[in-house]
């Protein structure tokens, strides 16, 4: 399963407007991530994308070593070095993977919040602990912020292609016990109950987004600044999303430019020691 559309360039926004000392780390982890993905995309042999995931579960190991073979592991290694910490543990990546290739179906919310748990805990943490020494007294509040904030971004980002990633056969919504039809997830308009439902879950995630920021000690936010864009970005997306609803979300020939100037606003504003706007005020983007 390959990056959703709409998911690449947010992180590429994330890495333009990200601090200068972080790139080289951020640019290796998203493509560690496009590249575990990748393993698992659809119309690939299954035996096949499985010898893929045992790759890359090795060599996800080896980077726990300082051992990496890939460039892109060999980079993150380096970036690590080079800021005193040891390589980051991205191997969850390989389980998220696993369960897109599996397509399984989510019962209840604990289920689901494990999954999204696995993507945050290797992706949005080591992008949030990338600007911090090995022994930084700022840890702690960082490590606080990406375990709320990381799993409601990730969760933004799959709700927003609801519709397309039902019909892949995947639904990102607990489906209960027996469960129900997920057929219901990719007819478009969706009906009113799947609407309000969305609806309800996005404005939920929107408010964990901005009371995670906003209980950010002062000192957490300029190095946490390429978090807090991709946070920004998120919104958005979350309005959007809603905005689009009972359709799928369709981007206007403006909404680059658009996205653009919000993920700069963003970034100057955490560079700044500040709360990014739409954080501070939960705005209707």
């Amino acid at each position: 399963m390959t990056l959703e559309p709409r998911a690449a360039p947010v992180r590429e926004f994330v890495l333009r407007f990200a601090p200068a000392a972080q790139r080289a780390s951020l640019d290796a982890l998203f493509e560690i991530e496009r590249e575990v993905a990748a393993a698992a995309t659809d119309g690939l042999e299954h035996s096949v994308a499985h010898a893929k995931l045992g790759w890359w579960d090795e060599e996800l190991a080896r980077l726990l070593q300082a051992q990496p073979r890939h460039p892109a592991t060999r980079r993150a290694a380096a970036a690590a070095l080079a800021s005193g910490r040891t390589p980051p543990d991205l191997r969850r990546l390989v389980e998220v993977a696993r369960v897109d290739l599996a397509r399984v179906a989510f019962l209840d919310r604990s289920e689901l919040d494990r999954y999204l748990d696995d993507w945050a805990v290797a992706l949005f943490r080591p992008l949030a602990l990338s600007a911090l020494g090995a022994s930084d007294a700022r840890t702690a509040a960082t490590e606080r912020y990406a375990a709320v904030t990381g799993p409601a971004v990730r969760e933004i980002e799959l709700l927003s292609a609801v519709i397309a990633h039902a019909r892949a056969g995947r639904v990102f919504v607990p489906l209960g016990d027996p469960p129900r039809a997920h057929e219901r997830w990719y007819s478009e308009p969706l009906a009113e109950a799947e609407t309000a439902e969305l609806r309800v879950r996005l404005t939920e995630l929107r408010a964990v987004i901005c009371r995670a920021a906003q209980a950010l000690p002062l000192e957490t936010r300029e190095p946490l600044a390429a978090a807090l864009v991709w946070a920004s970005l998120a919104l958005r997306t979350a309005r959007l999303t809603e905005k689009a609803l009972p359709r799928r979300l369709v981007a206007n020939r403006t909404e680059p430019l658009r996205r653009t100037i919000a993920a700069w606003q963003a970034a100057v504003s955490a560079c700044r020691g500040h709360l990014p706007r739409p954080i501070r005020t939960l705005e209707r983007a």
